[in-house]
C-alpha cells in the first residue's frame, strides 16, 4: 500500500486536473455555438481533455486509496508511466506545434496552462518521486500505444461527417490523409521514444535502488 505522502500529493494533483478540467469545460459551454450535446462531444474529442481525465481518475484512485483491484492496478508502474508519457507529449505537442495557433486570454489562458503545462509537470515530478522506483515491463510499450492510436482512429473517422478535426495536423479534410497519417506516425514514433526511455529509465532507478539496499 501507499504511504501517506503519496497519496497526498496525489490528491494535489488530482485539484489540478480537475481544477483545469472543470474551468475549461465551464468556458467551452459559456461560449458554445453548438448544440450542447455535440459540444460536448467535440470538448471530450481532444486528446488533451481525455489525457487530463485520465490523470485526474489516477490520482483520484491513489490518493483516495480505495482499495480493491482498480487500487493494484492504478499501481502498477507500468500504468503511471504510460500516463505520464501520455501527458507529457500533450504538453510538448502544444508548446511546439499549437501554442499560438488560437488565441486566447484570461481564463482561458488558465484553463490552458494547467492542462498543458501545470499537469504535465506535476505528472512528471509525481512521476519521478513515487512511480518511477519500480521495475516497467518495456515489452508492455506496445499497448501502450493503443490509447492514442484508438483515439486517431476515432478522430479520422468521426471528422468528415462532423466536419471537425480537433487539432490542424490530423485535418485530413484540409490535409488530405497522407499528410495526416504521416503526421501521427511521427506522433506515435514521439510517444514510442518517451515510452522506452521512461521505462528504462525506471528500470535503472529500479536496479539502483536494489543495489543500494545489498
Amino acid at each position: 500500500m501507499e504511504d501517506a505522502q503519496s497519496r497526498r500529493w496525489a490528491v494535489v494533483g488530482a485539484t489540478f486536473g480537475l481544477t483545469g478540467l472543470g474551468l475549461q469545460f465551464y468556458l467551452t459551454f459559456t461560449h458554445r455555438q453548438l448544440p450542447p450535446l455535440e459540444t460536448l462531444i467535440r470538448f471530450f474529442s481532444y486528446f488533451t481533455i481525455l489525457t487530463n481525465a485520465l490523470i485526474t481518475a489516477y490520482f483520484l484512485v491513489r490518493g483516495l486509496a480505495p482499495g480493491g483491484q482498480l487500487e493494484r492496478w492504478v499501481l502498477q508502474p507500468e500504468v503511471g508511466t504510460a500516463l505520464t508519457v501520455y501527458i507529457l507529449v500533450v504538453g510538448v505537442v502544444y508548446q511546439t506545434v499549437l501554442r499560438g495557433l488560437v488565441p486566447v486570454a484570461g481564463w482561458g489562458r488558465v484553463a490552458d496552462d494547467i492542462l498543458h503545462g501545470l499537469v504535465p509537470l506535476y505528472m512528471l515530478g509525481y512521476w519521478l518521486g513515487f512511480v518511477s522506483g519500480g521495475p516497467v515491463r518495456l515489452r508492455t510499450v506496445p499497448y501502450w500505444l493503443l490509447y492514442p492510436a484508438l483515439y486517431l482512429a476515432y478522430t479520422l473517422l468521426r471528422g468528415p461527417g462532423a466536419r471537425f478535426y480537433p487539432y490542424p495536423f490530423v485535418d485530413a479534410g484540409a490535409l488530405g490523409y497522407p499528410r495526416v497519417l504521416l503526421n501521427s506516425v511521427l506522433v506515435l514514433l514521439v510517444l514510442l521514444a518517451f515510452s522506452l526511455l521512461l521505462g528504462s529509465m525506471a528500470n535503472w532507478r529500479h536496479r539502483c535502488n536494489l543495489s543500494s539496499d545489498r
